[in-house]
């Protein structure tokens, strides 16, 4: 569709002149530019062009057919042709009608990024320009020597496309992170339907992403659902539909919750955010309480406009327009407000830029917002710029097309003069993941939230993603069969998100702490009861163990009587641990007298009982 905006972006390309005076009286050529004006509607600019070549060998000086033809090859992207139509008609054409032609091969080479090319062109044009206005033409020459004024002052950035499995599918765009490590953006499939779905992703540490995911069976369908935004907590998102039964408009926003482990069924926003028209592209502010969204909506600037509304109770405001200080003529879209709830980054076609989208940035005050600055080059370039977010960590992430047709996301690291600092505080999106610690393997898992004697308890699918939360939990234990279970405090999480699971090992001991002995003695010491608890509420915890608790002697005295006193000594600790249990199942004892000794013969550190593992079931 770019070429279409090459021309309507500074004037509407021929309106239906049959009223006007044409350069030519000829009548069955007047007849034969209708047709090739309907032709040009429609979208044949093939056989258009063979209409207004044979007009143009019959009358060179019919100034309305060098310039619909000459705007043809524009719309076909063939710039060099329409030049050669500049060169071999100029010396026929009235100045105002020649100077409409440079103004517009001018503007597609400015569409291109071919600022000089764009600038010579437009040195050229004197005086009136048939059917664009002073504004448009000044515009223009704005613009163009903006853009050669940004690529004079280079920013220190660059850009990175994500990595895989990020990036697997043809079309992934307009994406939207939380706080700190989740994402979700629009997949779009490349069969007829061109159906969109929402899929999300986990970020666990720099670099490495998860496989990304249908994000929930209450969000996708088989209907249209994209363009969404996510809160900074990650529990609430809001998204479109298009063309759903029950819509207001012909694309409506709708409203999901993160309980219980997914989303909530979507509710549509209603006609205080909604209208009959199109409204879409949302962007949520950090806690959920603002929504910014554009709408074709009448009441606006422009065909597209950003709109507002705030939350109320269980509402939502009547949405209210960010007003000519943010909105123009032309198209302003795809806002997003970043976590200080002030810094609105958004595209516009209507304000001095370097050609397409650029991305504007806006700060609200007590009253209004500031000025709109231009992000400038390499983050705005010749072609679009839609669809971005910022991250707490300061990445900015956007979409961006390649040969082919494909559309991939990227990222690069915001300067700092661009958003402020923010503190998290309770805004952290706690997505961690639990891993075999000593292999890696994510793993499938029981993690229970603990906060204020309460307990959260979340299931872990195979693919180890876990949400722990915001604010609600002040440490988490991950649990799962055949393995030591793991915590993780919300300190430690802000460090590493990841709980780590070892497993069980056959012949370990599970004491972490020595059970000593008197000499000469099997009664167990009160220092002992502590870790023997612990033991006891592994094994609790743990029945897919089986254990054997061997005791052992020093080398005093005699073999045999060092073999019964180790026997009695395990079995101390046996019946201890099965009056805690209240069962003996996958307990045993036994007695090792003065074999495998850990110190000197009569060392008071072989008086000992071990509790090892015999088997364990995963």
């Amino acid at each position: 569709m770019r070429f279409l905006f090459i021309i309507s972006f500074l004037f509407i390309a021929l309106a239906v002149q049959c009223q006007e005076q044409l350069h030519t009286k000829r009548a069955k050529l007047i007849d034969a530019y209708g047709e090739a004006k309907e032709l040009v509607r429609i979208g044949n600019l093939y056989q258009s062009i063979e209409i207004l070549t044979g007009i143009l060998d019959k009358d060179d000086s019919f100034d309305e057919a060098v310039m619909l033809i000459h705007e043809v090859y524009i719309k076909r992207d063939e710039p060099n042709r329409a030049s050669a139509i500049i060169s071999q008609y100029a010396s026929e054409l009235e100045p105002a009608f020649l100077n409409r032609l440079l103004l517009i091969q001018a503007n597609y080479k400015y569409q291109f990024g071919e600022y000089e090319e764009a600038q010579k062109l437009l040195s050229n044009v004197n005086g009136e320009v048939y059917d664009i206005s002073a504004d448009r033409v000044e515009f223009l020459k704005q613009s163009i020597q903006f853009s050669l004024e940004q690529l004079n002052e280079l920013a220190d950035i660059e850009f990175e496309k994500l990595p895989n499995p990020i990036n697997e599918f043809d079309m992934q765009y307009f994406p939207s992170i939380t706080a700190k490590s989740r994402i979700v953006f629009t997949v779009r499939d490349r069969l007829a339907r061109g159906n969109e779905d929402l899929y999300t992703a986990y970020i666990y540490k720099e670099g490495i992403w998860s496989e990304p995911v249908s994000i929930s069976g209450q969000i996708n369908t088989e209907r249209n659902e994209g363009t969404a935004s996510i809160s900074a907590d990650g529990k609430t998102l809001v998204f479109t539909i298009c063309n759903k039964p029950g819509n207001i408009g012909s694309c409506d926003l709708y409203i999901s919750y993160f309980k219980n482990n997914d989303w909530t069924n979507p509710e549509l926003l209603g006609p205080e955010v909604n209208s009959e028209a199109w409204d879409s592209q949302p962007s949520l502010s950090a806690r959920g309480e603002t929504l910014y969204f554009v709408s074709e909506r009448e009441g606006g600037f422009g065909k597209q406009d950003i709109w507002m509304s705030r939350k109320m109770g269980e509402g939502w405001s009547p949405a209210v327009n960010l007003g000519e200080s943010i909105n123009t003529p032309e198209d302003d879209c795809s806002p997003f407000i970043y976590l200080d709830g002030k810094t609105l980054i958004y595209s516009t076609r209507g304000r001095v830029g370097l050609g397409g989208y650029d991305l504007f940035k806006s700060v609200q005050d007590a009253n209004d917002w500031s000025a709109p600055e231009n992000l400038g080059y390499p983050i705005n370039n010749a072609f679009d710029q839609v669809g971005y977010c910022i991250s707490a960590d300061r990445w900015a992430y956007f979409s961006s097309s390649e040969a082919g047709g494909r559309i991939f996301l990227q990222r690069f690291r915001v300067p700092d003069s661009l958003v402020p600092e923010v503190d998290l505080g309770d805004l952290i999106d706690a997505y961690g993941k639990v891993v075999d610690a000593s292999t890696g393997e994510l793993l499938a898992a029981k993690v229970y939230l603990i906060h204020e004697g309460d307990t959260v308890e979340r299931d872990v699918e195979d693919d180890g993603q876990v949400l722990l939360g915001d604010d609600e939990f002040s440490f988490a234990i991950a649990k799962r069969k055949g393995y030591r279970s793991s915590q993780l405090s919300r300190t430690d999480f802000l460090k590493d998100s990841t709980l780590r699971l070892t497993p069980f090992k056959a012949g370990e001991d599970l004491l972490e702490k020595p059970i000593p002995f008197q000499f000469d003695s099997d009664v167990l010491l009160e220092e002992a009861f502590p870790e023997l608890n612990r033991v006891a509420q592994l094994l609790l915890d743990h029945p897919e163990l089986e254990v054997e608790i061997r005791g052992y002697t020093d080398a005093s005295g005699k073999e045999s009587y060092n073999l019964g006193l180790s026997e009695r000594r395990a079995k101390a600790v046996y019946q201890y641990i099965v009056e805690k249990l209240h069962n003996s199942d996958n307990l045993s004892f036994k007695g090792y007298g003065e074999s495998h000794p850990i110190d000197t013969r009569i060392g008071g550190l072989n008086r000992r009982v071990e509790i090892i593992t015999r088997t364990v079931v995963r």
